[in-house]
């Protein structure tokens, strides 16, 4: 049986099981494996992480997309930067509002193995007449961009990796590209790695940089069984957001909630709640993830 071992924090690694391998390919931007495994069902693995399972990826796709959605209230033009597996997209067009969504990312193979072998992930979302896929850089889908083109954007891109295929869109100078984008009542939501209390040096970085560019920023955190780890979620907006506004139950019941494997007002508003050590352990000093022509630099380990 093979085994993929995954590090994950310093002097801790996991070890997973592979019963089946069902695709696997080298493509110019990451070695990606999609195969079964005995704990957590159906799995996608890029450059040997976990990034999504079966028996869990609702935890993830629903934290991620929903809590920033329901708060803005009536997105209508939503961006996603990371396509993956299509279940972002598969949440967001859960929300009646939305009109129009652009989701993009910059492996092709990647995204065709994933709509062949992960259906039940993005469950038709493709198919969708209110979607647009491209195969882009996700900085030049911004770049292209007018101002205030959308309501939402959710960046669900792997971490900021030293040289890696992702790195330049943690910076602050994307930032500013994203909140110019980003209409004034907008919601600019994204994951940002381990909310380990061993180690919140990512999430520390990522508040630290969105803060350079945002006025409000907060930060949410849900629980990923085949992660093996808290995982935080940041959401920025250039306006005050209420996270738990007086209608919230009324904004969730709009959602087909029939369909929804985690997400409710108990959830959601869990899910904003940090633990008061975990909030301080976050507000600790942290550097800037920089851009190429900004100090200091900023590296971690990769995963989705």
């Amino acid at each position: 049986m093979l085994i993929v071992q995954e590090p994950l924090i310093q002097g801790v690694s996991l070890e997973i099981q592979i019963s089946r391998v069902i695709a696997q390919a080298s493509t110019p931007y990451q070695e990606v494996l999609i195969a079964e495994t005995p704990a957590y069902g159906r799995a996608l693995f890029l450059d040997g992480l976990i990034q999504s399972a079966e028996c869990d990826e609702a935890l993830y796709h629903e934290i991620l997309v929903h809590p920033a959605l329901v708060a803005h209230g009536r997105p209508r033009r939503v961006l996603i930067g990371g396509t993956g597996e299509g279940a972002t997209l598969r949440e967001v067009l859960r929300h009646r509002s939305v009109e129009s969504v652009l989701t993009v990312d910059l492996d092709r193979e990647s995204v065709d193995l994933c709509r062949q072998h992960l259906p039940r992930w993005h469950d038709g979302a493709f198919d969708d007449p209110r979607v647009e896929c491209r195969i882009e850089d996700f900085a030049a889908t911004i770049a292209g961009a007018a101002d205030g083109a959308y309501d939402v954007i959710v960046s669900d891109v792997t971490d900021p990796v030293d040289a890696g295929p992702s790195v330049h869109l943690w910076t602050r100078p994307w930032y500013r590209e994203i909140a110019r984008v980003l209409a004034d009542d907008g919601v600019f939501v994204l994951q940002a790695g381990e909310f380990d209390p061993v180690d919140l040096s990512m999430a520390r970085a990522v508040r630290t940089t969105l803060e350079a560019v945002f006025p409000h920023v907060r930060f949410l955190h849900t629980f990923v069984p085949s992660f093996h780890a808290l995982w935080g979620i940041a959401i920025a907006s250039k306006r005050p957001l209420d996270l738990d506004p007086p209608d919230l139950e009324a904004r969730i019941d709009r959602l087909p909630r029939e369909q929804l494997q985690v997400y409710t007002p108990l959830r959601h508003r869990g899910a904003c709640e940090l633990p008061p050590y975990l909030a301080r352990l976050l507000a600790e000093p942290a550097p800037l993830i920089a851009g190429p022509d900004e100090v200091p630099a900023y590296g971690v380990s990769q995963r989705e």
